[in-house]
């Protein structure tokens, strides 16, 4: 027993004594107003905070207090009447903590409680993905056009060989289909799932697919940075070529375009909608420090040539958005990667994401929605993967961008 708890037991036994031995009326008039501490020795000390005189005190209780004291502690002890302060909270003041006390455990529980309700009703709901519209315009368009984006897949599946989603696709009509990577977990396992997905996409309209870090790090046996490129193909600054990566052995890329689905891997493709020419570009090396090196001629080369093309860049992931300023990075920008920063709160945004830590967006970080870039819309994708149990207020997307629909 602890010796707050003992205290408080020598008391109330002392007190029960003292009602036996006083009688009622001297103990409701003053077994409220004094405390007895006992440190185990021959004192033991009454500290009385009454507002009466403590001889008044002494005169009335210290016969039969002394009695209830020595039945309680055993005899050849000395008592003392001290009047003092009260220094513990008084009845009110303890039963007002203890009432704090319940409340602070009370929601605590509530707390656990919606916390697993939240993540419990977020992965019921991401067993679906919703439809995420977006609208934008060019002066290079006679008519309307329709892009579909699809993002960070991450092998799920929607329906039986996702039945449900390519159902949606067809239903959109769109007039491009972009993949911007992560589809698949590792591009060098089996690859059935993604090639039968890609087949479908390519029947319903010219579909492009753009690598993430997945396929990257599973394909190449290097991180596409510059300083690792180098070290891998022996460049420096003088003798850099760009294609070396593409010139590399791809089955991934082989069994794709078997089934009509064009890869792009820093590379442009032609194609036209409704009369106008639109150049899609894929990014490969998505990482600021060999962007440039490593992209430079083929990515100005689709900036510059055709300029009254529509053009649509394709990255897996924003940071290139995020490093450089250019004047122009094409008419429409798509991108992925981030999830949609995970679990998503009110006002406050994305929560957290690998390279920008918690609440990116704060930090300048682009993460999900539409961001005007160099003076075009970006659009972020939230993803289609819905395994993260943490995916809270985040449901998984389908992207659709409309371009001048008017």
């Amino acid at each position: 027993m602890s010796k707050t708890n003992q205290m408080e037991a020598y008391n109330a036994q002392i007190k029960e004594l003292f009602r036996e031995f006083a009688g009622e009326a001297l103990f409701d008039a003053w077994a409220d107003h004094f405390d007895v501490e006992f440190e185990g020795g021959k004192i033991v000390t009454v500290c009385y905070y009454g507002t009466e005189k403590v001889k008044t005190f002494q005169k009335a209780c210290k016969a039969d207090l002394k009695t209830a004291v020595v039945s309680a502690l055993g005899p050849g002890k000395k008592i003392k009447m001290k009047k003092r302060a009260r220094k513990v909270p008084d009845t009110k003041t303890r039963k007002n903590l203890r009432a704090l006390k319940f409340f602070v455990i009370g929601m605590v529980f509530v707390c656990i409680a919606t916390a697993i309700l939240l993540v419990l009703g977020s992965y019921i709901q991401n067993r679906s993905f919703r439809e995420t519209f977006y609208n934008a315009s060019s002066i290079k368009l006679d008519g309307g056009m329709r892009v579909v984006q699809l993002s960070d897949l991450h092998n799920t599946e929607y329906g039986e060989n996702n039945k449900r989603l390519l159902e949606r696709v067809k239903a959109l009509a769109p007039n491009i289909i972009i993949c911007t990577g992560d589809m698949v977990n590792s591009a060098t396992e089996d690859v059935s799932f993604a090639t039968a997905l890609c087949e479908e996409l390519a029947k319903i309209a010219p579909a492009y697919y753009i690598y993430g870090n997945n396929e990257v790090e599973s394909i190449y046996d290097v991180l596409l940075m510059e300083k690792e490129l180098d070290e891998k193909f022996g460049f420096d600054d003088t003798n850099r070529d760009e294609n070396a990566l593409r010139a590399l052995p791809d089955a991934f890329e082989t069994s794709l375009e078997a089934v009509g689905m064009k890869v792009l891997k820093n590379e442009c493709d032609t194609i036209t909608v409704n009369n106008v020419k639109v150049d899609v570009y894929g990014v490969l090396n998505s990482n600021p420090s060999s962007f440039w090196s490593y992209s430079e001629t083929a990515f100005l080369a689709y900036l510059n040539e055709n300029p009254d093309h529509l053009k649509i860049t394709a990255v897996h992931e924003p940071f290139i958005f995020e490093t450089f300023e250019t004047e122009f990075w094409g008419d429409l920008m798509v991108c992925g990667h981030t999830h949609g920063g995970t679990a998503r709160l009110p006002v406050l945004g994305p929560v957290y994401t690998h390279e920008g830590g918690l609440f990116p967006e704060r930090s300048g970080n682009f993460v999900y929605g539409r961001y005007q870039v160099s003076g075009c819309p970006l659009i972020v994708s939230g993803g289609l993967e819905n395994t993260n149990v943490f995916r809270i207020n985040n449901q998984p997307e389908l992207v659709v961008i409309d371009l001048n629909k008017f």
